[in-house]
């Protein structure tokens, strides 16, 4: 089961790969049929103030812009020494392709972030955002040759852009991407210790999702392993340490992204279902049901609820039918201890480590 999480960061790509992408011809007409939207700033004051013009090529050296004057279109190469900044305004339909990482919108960001790239170091230039976002949509594409191309954005990023801010958003980058190729090697070994140095620090949520969800799945896979090896674990005091263990730690990882980044919704339902097979495994039916319906309230649209719902309208029927007796929910009672409900605020803390030993 340790594997799935390897199949559902490459499906994600496979569900988003449908998505009409720009032909060659569009991309590279992209850049040269833009608004005049961008700006440039002279260092020089006699040159006047910002000038609205088009961006369509930048080398280390020089900035290549298109103007349109009464007289026509006009183009320069202005050298970058002369420039006191540049910025790039986006068009409603680049915006979209900024908002969030999507296999589809691989090709065009490529394209301006091949365009812009060299402007990288020149003050107010928010190129780096554009290879943030195609660097997250090659994660999201998950193939070795997107991983490896989004790696060396985020080099470039961190070498080169000035924003402290993007510096280290792009070094969390590459720790999920570390993650993630860990993952599909499969060098579990190497995994489950990044996993548990991402959930140390808990502020890269994308990586905390990915290993959280890891996680839970080894250490339910552990669970149920040593239940089967172990039926009377709740009579052998080595044994019964290390269930208890296994059987926290599933749940605490399960619940994590619905308890801290519950607006992640897909991942916050795949962990409630999780929590749900866990109960269901150990015999918490009504600890099951309430997750079950937990899940039905707060992510009805989602694969997991889709996929659990006919188990939770088996548990109400049975309920109905005064089938779900009281002596499992005693047995509920007995599968964790009470905590008082407390609301999270502030950053998520990590996932607690439960000693075998029980100190």
């Amino acid at each position: 089961m340790i594997r799935s999480i390897s199949i559902i960061i490459v499906s994600v790509a496979s569900a988003c790969i449908a998505a009409a992408a720009p032909t060659p011809e569009q991309l590279q007409m992209l850049v040269k049929n833009r608004p005049e939207l961008d700006e440039i700033r002279w260092k020089d004051p006699a040159r006047g103030g910002p000038l609205k013009v088009r961006i369509v090529r930048a080398t280390t050296q020089a900035v290549t812009v298109e103007k349109t004057l009464s007289a026509g279109l006009v183009v320069r190469e202005i050298p970058q020494v002369d420039l006191a900044g540049v910025s790039f305004s986006l068009t409603p339909r680049e915006a979209e392709w900024h908002r969030q990482p999507a296999v589809a919108a691989v090709e065009p960001l490529r394209v301006y972030w091949e365009t812009r790239k060299a402007t990288l170091r020149v003050p107010g230039s928010n190129v780096g955002e554009t290879g943030m976002v195609l660097a997250q949509s090659l994660r999201v594409m998950g193939d070795s040759a997107a991983l490896e191309e989004a790696w060396k954005i985020l080099d470039h990023i961190r070498e080169q852009d000035p924003e402290n801010g993007r510096v280290e958003r792009a070094g969390a980058e590459q720790v999920t991407i570390d993650f993630i190729r860990s993952v599909g090697s499969g060098n579990f070994v190497e995994a489950d210790k990044l996993a548990w140095s991402i959930t140390e620090h808990a502020d890269n949520a994308d990586a905390m999702l990915l290993a959280t969800a890891f996680l839970a799945d080894r250490h339910f896979t552990e669970l149920k392993a040593t239940e089967e090896e172990h039926p009377r674990w709740i009579d052998d005091d080595e044994v019964r340490p290390l269930r208890t263990r296994l059987y926290h730690l599933s749940l605490d990882f399960a619940l994590y992204p619905s308890l801290f980044l519950g607006s992640r919704e897909k991942e916050a339902a795949a962990g409630l279902k999780m929590a749900a097979a866990v109960y269901q495994f150990t015999g918490a039916h009504v600890l099951m049901k309430s997750t079950l319906e937990d899940l039905a309230m707060l992510y009805p649209d989602s694969e997991a609820a889709r996929e659990t719902a006919p188990l939770l309208a088996r548990f109400k029927e049975l309920e109905e039918g005064a089938e779900l007796s009281p002596a499992a929910a005693e047995a509920d009672k007995d599968s964790t201890p009470e905590t008082e409900e407390i609301t999270p605020t502030g950053p998520p803390p990590p996932p607690k480590r439960y000693n075998i030993f029980g100190d």
